[in-house]
Order: C-alpha cells, then sequence, then structure tokens
C-alpha cells in the first residue's frame, strides 16, 4: 500500500471524505471556521488531486469564493487559462468539472501560459514597430489578418519613431478618445490592435478584453517631423537662419529654426526634451511652415552649439523662447 502523503489543499465541507477514526489525531485547534478545514489531512496518494465542485471553482476564479481555496498563483493561472475569451467551459454549467491540482499537471499548465505570454508580447513589439504592415500582418498574427489576394500598390512612406511624442500620454488619449481608428483588429485572446492616424501621425495602441488602452507607440512618415538627425560639421558656416512655426500632429504650435549653411546643408534646429535636435530640413517642411522672420548671418555651427541648452521640458513655450533667443543670436552674430 502506498506511503500516506500530506494533501496541502484545504478541503471544503461539500467534498466526499474518508472518516478517521483515529481520535487521538484529532485536534479541535485545527478548525479555523464551521465548514473549513484549516489544518493538514493525511490521505492516500492522488488524493491531493480531487478537484473542486464547478461553483465552488468559478467563485474562486472571481474572487467571491473562500479565499483559501486557491492560492493567488494558482487562481491567476488557472484565470488565464479559462479566458472567457479563449475558453467557453462556464456555459458546462454543472457538468464542468474543475481541472487537477497536482504538481505536475500545474507545471505543463504554467508552462503553456508562458509560452502564450512570450507570445503576446512579441506580437506587440512588432505591432509597435516600423516593421508592422498593416495589410501584412505577418506569422505573429492571425492568418485573416493578412489577405490571400495580393493587391499590387505603392511602398508605404517609411515612418520613425517619435518618443517625444509618446511621453505626452495624457494628451495623447484626449485625442484619441474622440477619434475613431482607421485600423482595428482582435486576436483570439480578446485583445484589440489599433492604429489611430492624424497627418503624418501614428499612434498605435492595444486594448485589453476589459476595455484599458495601452499606447504602444507615436510614428510618423519620415519626411514630415521627424527626420534623420543632420550631423553637420563643427567648422560649416551658416549663413541664413529663419524662424518659423508649425503645426504639430498633435494640433499644437511647434517653433524651429531653418538654418542654411554655406556648403548647401539645410537643418532644422528645435527643443526637444532630450535636448536641441539638428534634423534634416526638406523643402516640404519649409513650404508647410509659416517663417516669421529671416535673416542673413554668418555663425559657424561649433560656435552655435556651444551656446545651445541641454535636456529640459519641451514645451511649446519654451520651444517659442529657446526659437525667438536663438534667433537673435544669430542675427547679432551670437553678440
Amino acid at each position: 500500500m502506498a506511503a500516506p502523503q500530506t494533501a496541502t489543499a484545504r478541503l471544503s465541507m461539500g467534498m466526499p471524505r474518508g472518516v478517521d477514526l483515529n481520535l487521538d489525531r484529532f485536534n479541535l485547534s485545527g478548525v479555523s471556521q464551521e465548514g473549513a478545514w484549516a489544518g493538514t489531512l493525511e490521505a492516500p496518494a492522488g488524493s491531493e488531486k480531487i478537484a473542486l465542485d464547478a461553483g465552488a471553482f468559478w467563485r474562486a476564479l472571481e474572487d467571491e469564493g473562500d479565499a483559501a481555496a486557491l492560492r493567488e498563483e494558482d487562481r491567476s493561472l488557472f484565470a488565464s487559462v479559462f479566458n472567457p475569451s479563449l475558453s467557453d467551459r462556464r456555459q458546462d454549467g454543472s457538468r464542468f468539472v474543475p481541472p487537477a491540482t497536482g504538481l505536475s499537471h500545474v507545471h505543463r499548465l504554467k508552462m503553456l501560459t508562458q509560452e502564450e505570454g512570450k507570445a503576446r508580447q512579441l506580437r506587440k513589439a512588432h505591432f509597435c514597430s516600423v516593421d508592422f504592415v498593416p495589410d501584412a500582418a505577418g506569422p505573429l498574427f492571425p492568418s485573416s489578418w493578412t489577405s490571400s489576394i495580393g493587391i499590387a500598390s505603392s511602398a508605404p512612406a517609411p515612418l520613425v519613431q517619435r518618443p517625444d511624442l509618446e511621453a505626452e500620454d495624457g494628451m495623447l488619449r484626449d485625442i484619441l478618445a474622440s477619434t475613431s481608428p482607421s485600423f482595428e483588429r482582435t486576436t483570439e485572446d480578446g485583445t484589440s490592435f489599433l492604429i489611430f492616424k492624424f497627418g503624418s501621425l501614428e499612434v498605435r495602441a492595444m486594448k485589453d478584453p476589459s476595455g484599458d488602452l495601452e499606447i504602444g507607440a507615436v510614428l510618423s512618415v519620415s519626411d514630415a517631423g521627424a527626420r534623420a538627425a543632420l550631423v553637420l560639421d563643427g567648422d560649416e558656416l551658416i549663413v541664413k537662419v529663419a524662424e518659423c512655426v508649425e503645426r504639430a500632429p498633435t494640433g499644437s504650435a511647434r517653433y524651429f529654426l531653418a538654418v542654411e549653411t554655406a556648403a548647401g546643408a539645410s537643418a532644422a534646429v528645435e527643443l526637444l526634451a532630450s535636448g536641441v535636435s539638428w534634423t534634416e530640413c526638406s523643402a516640404g517642411r519649409r513650404a508647410q511652415a509659416k517663417i516669421l522672420r529671416a535673416q542673413d548671418c554668418k555663425v559657424i555651427v561649433g560656435e552655435l552649439r556651444a551656446t545651445l541648452p541641454g535636456a529640459r521640458k519641451a514645451s511649446s513655450s519654451s520651444q517659442k523662447q529657446f526659437v525667438q533667443a536663438t534667433f537673435l543670436r544669430l542675427a547679432g552674430a551670437l553678440a
């Protein structure tokens, strides 16, 4: 006969059990409340796999049952396994048989849910990257997201990350609340993937089954507001500067300086949270911006850089102050 082992799970009064007639081992201090057993139970091997009844199991998952019925770690595990978006077992009613809680079975469930969790993280990371294409989502997403009919189309404009706008979480949420997504698809676990577009700006977000919205990334077309960093030699000569203002994708005013060098390079100098940014200033951006004033000048790039501030809060008002002060210094040859 197999040696008895200790069943660590607490047993409710509604479960079948044997009667221990050895009263020498009976301990009144082991009873914590009427209808519950707080001590340990000596039982034959395999008794720890006896499952709770259906009602008690669902109540435990919803935090409505006896707090001792399931440990929080196990409750979280089974709540993930029986996610209503993936499982219809609640419809079985009294016919539902809760899963066994043996160590080997629980271990296998943990391994499977961990793999699913990693797959969800990979999905989110790819969705928030510049490589995600809505019409060709790829193998990480349901096959229904990718059209089986190839349609010839022009290549999408390259996108770049906008970490400066990602920091404006509150403002973005206010905008998204009154905007309909241009892309909305849902995976089998009930997570919705959303893309909102505002001109050249894209906001990518995820919404879980409970309705909580997570902003994953803010992207923009690389030729309209988030150009590649422009590396200018410190000895280059700036020969013209213009004070400009444009409407940012979020609707606020954005100020920047458009400078031209003697070598023909054109750069946009603006204040961001990470510090002063030097980026390419295309003809399209200059044409869309309003030029407030312009001035010829003769200033070495290295001399201007030495006078620029470091990282600071980049609000619209601080950008304006920075642009105005820097324009006056350039116009006066840093005097």
